[in-house]
């Protein structure tokens, strides 16, 4: 995969980076990763936050930032179902980073169902779990987008 990824075209890299760091606002602003007015979080932040927030956020912007082209215009539509299934694959993954850095009493969902004990004492240690689940799942779709990247820039013959 590292191959694959030093092969893309330099225009690929100053998008990721940018893509990168929307993602990081979208879900460091309202978890309260990043301290603002806005949001309060009653529980300490862990560096494990942190770490998921940076190798998340990244994932997603090299996934967003990889545009696969197709050679044969007959191909395009097919093309964009595909690219499409890994557009939705990276909100779930981005959703699901929220989740493994978010304040787990601020969790109304998780709250509602196991309580405000429950969710200190349950969730907050399955959140890092839950954070490599994220990353499981935006490495799958990295691979899917690398993998329909290369086949749409050089496509097999028929």
């Amino acid at each position: 995969m590292i191959q694959d990824l030093l092969e893309l075209p330099r225009s690929t890299w100053p998008r990721a980076v940018l893509f990168a760091g929307i993602a990081a606002v979208l879900i460091a602003v309202p978890s309260d990763l990043i301290d603002t007015p806005i949001f309060g979080r009653p529980v300490e932040v862990r560096w494990i936050d942190y770490v998921i927030l940076a190798i998340t956020s990244a994932l997603i912007g090299l996934i967003l930032a990889i545009r696969p082209e197709p050679a044969d215009p007959a191909a395009s539509e097919e093309l964009a179902v595909t690219v499409d299934r890994q557009g939705t694959r990276t909100v779930w993954g981005g959703f699901v980073s929220f989740l493994a850095v978010g304040c787990p009493v601020c969790n109304q969902a998780v709250v509602a169902l196991i309580g405000v004990s429950g969710a200190l004492s349950w969730w907050a240690p399955v959140q890092p779990f839950v954070g490599l689940l994220a990353v499981g799942l935006l490495l799958y779709t990295l691979r899917k987008r690398l993998n329909t990247y290369k086949l749409a820039a050089c496509p097999i013959p028929a």
